[in-house]
């Protein structure tokens, strides 16, 4: 117990009569010690300077509601309980002088155990002073880029905007809001990513954006199959709005007030000028506009930006259960399940009808779990047909695409007819390079073909510029 107030949590704007503060003042009375009925009481007479008559039924409402589930962490729900207690608010209904706390006890949070399955130690942050250590910043500068009180848009003009964006085109004609954190924020998400959440394993049918995962993986586990069943996920990022990643890091053992700011350095919402910037198609129709401007709208409530370098880790952790149930899914149909980012597949020996029947299931499960799927990448394709996942073909085994094959074999012998600079259509800056990345894929992808590749690319002359 401490008698000055200087050193606490609250400080000396919280002393008072006040309901909230007096509750508050109780509350970390009773959590510097264990939950014993007598212990709290006790406690409890120290902090408020006297034994009121309502302490004794107060302390076992504690004892029985929290039991052994009594930390620092519960510091709202204690709270919470005290408020709720008739006693103690007729008390401080008293126009003759009701209870004040007269002795502040300190209060050290603590984190809890995780409920993440195989999980490594993770970094000790029970307290902000910890969280600004692991991230190297002062508390003040820890609140200006976590922004926990605020948790809206700033102004247009706002001097403390975080981010850049701009509007990138999908490939079936859709748009995408990239949100990319500026260069102080970025380095600040890098290090929750590789301190905090490297550690928490991912589901094993999570391929996209894990270490030693990628997308010839996700394509060959499907090879050979007799069928697939595809699905995407709608605005997988910003879908997974800050409620979903504050309870994954409570989740993870952090206190609530850590876990906010975790929260606040990982997510965003977007300024209502972008809306301003929502490029259209030359013939979007009404309905697709009013839908696409919908869909840029609910930006401007904090989720998950798709360009910090937390966000994939983050995804992969939110969609931990929708893997889990989608994974037993399949082994209950026979058929083997992957996710790459927001590309779901579904594979095995089946026919067409199941294949529409599984597309239903996972439709539902997807929905349950929180995530919106988009039909209008659903499909169901056997093996008489190109089967396509991710940018692969893999009807036999993973390969490249024989049009894809074709024009870079195409641009690599024109190259040595011609010269490098005939073929530079896309005005690349270092073209070399370019044309040396896409030759590894394809070797990556099948050696064999791609070391005819690399034979071609091996005999350009590049003096000729």
């Amino acid at each position: 117990m401490d008698e000055e107030e200087a050193d606490l949590p609250f400080g000396p704007a919280h002393a008072g009569r006040g309901l909230a503060r007096v509750a508050l003042g109780l509350a970390a009375a009773f959590l510097a010690g264990s939950s014993e009925a007598a212990g709290l009481r006790e406690r409890g007479r120290q902090a408020l300077g006297r034994d009121w008559p309502w302490l004794p039924s107060l302390a076992l409402r504690i004892h029985f509601a929290f039991g052994s589930e009594f930390s620092p962490d519960r510091l709202e729900d204690l709270q919470s309980l005290i408020l709720g207690d008739p006693g103690f608010a007729k008390a401080l209904a008293d126009p003759d002088g009701g209870p004040r706390i007269r002795a502040w006890f300190p209060l050290h949070p603590q984190m809890a155990s995780p409920v993440v399955p195989g999980l490594q130690a993770l970094p000790q942050l029970a307290t902000l002073d910890q969280l600004a250590d692991l991230l190297e910043l002062s508390v003040d500068d820890l609140d200006w880029f976590a922004d926990p009180q605020a948790w809206r848009a700033p102004k247009p003009d706002s001097p403390i905007a975080r981010y850049r964006y701009h509007w990138r085109r999908k490939r079936d004609g859709g748009l995408r809001l990239i949100e990319a954190p500026k260069p102080r924020l970025r380095r600040l998400q890098r290090r929750i990513l590789h301190g905090l959440l490297d550690p928490v394993p991912v589901q094993p049918a999570a391929m996209g954006c894990v270490r030693g995962r990628g997308v010839i993986d996700h394509a060959g586990l499907h090879a050979g199959q007799p069928r697939l069943v595809k699905l995407d996920l709608r605005d997988f990022y910003p879908g997974i709005r800050a409620s979903r990643i504050h309870a994954l890091f409570r989740s993870l053992g952090y206190p609530t007030k850590v876990a906010r700011y975790l929260t606040g350095l990982t997510t965003h919402c977007s300024p209502p000028r972008i809306l301003r910037a929502l490029p259209y198609g030359e013939y979007d129709s009404p309905e697709q506009r009013m839908r696409t401007r919908r869909r840029a709208v609910s930006l401007c409530d904090r989720h998950l930006p798709q360009g910090a370098p937390s966000s994939p880790a983050l995804a992969n952790l939110c969609a931990y259960r929708l893997d889990l149930r989608l994974a037993g899914a399949a082994r209950a149909c026979g058929a083997r399940y992957s996710r790459y980012v927001d590309d779901l597949c579904f594979s095995g020996a089946f026919d067409a009808a199941q294949g529409h029947r599984i597309l239903a299931m996972i439709d539902d499960i997807v929905r349950e779990e929180g995530f919106e799927p988009n039909w209008r990448k659903a499909a169901v394709v056997g093996a008489g047909a190109a089967q396509r996942l991710t940018g692969l073909t893999v009807n036999r085994h993973p390969n490249l695409p024989r049009a894809e094959y074709d024009r870079l074999k195409a641009i690599l012998t024109n190259c040595q007819r011609h010269g490098p600079s005939s073929q530079n259509k896309g005005n690349h800056r270092d073209f070399r390079a370019h044309l040396q990345g896409r030759v590894a894929w394809a070797c990556a992808v099948n050696p064999a073909r791609g070391e005819k590749l690399r034979s071609l690319f091996d005999r350009i002359d590049w003096r000729q510029g």
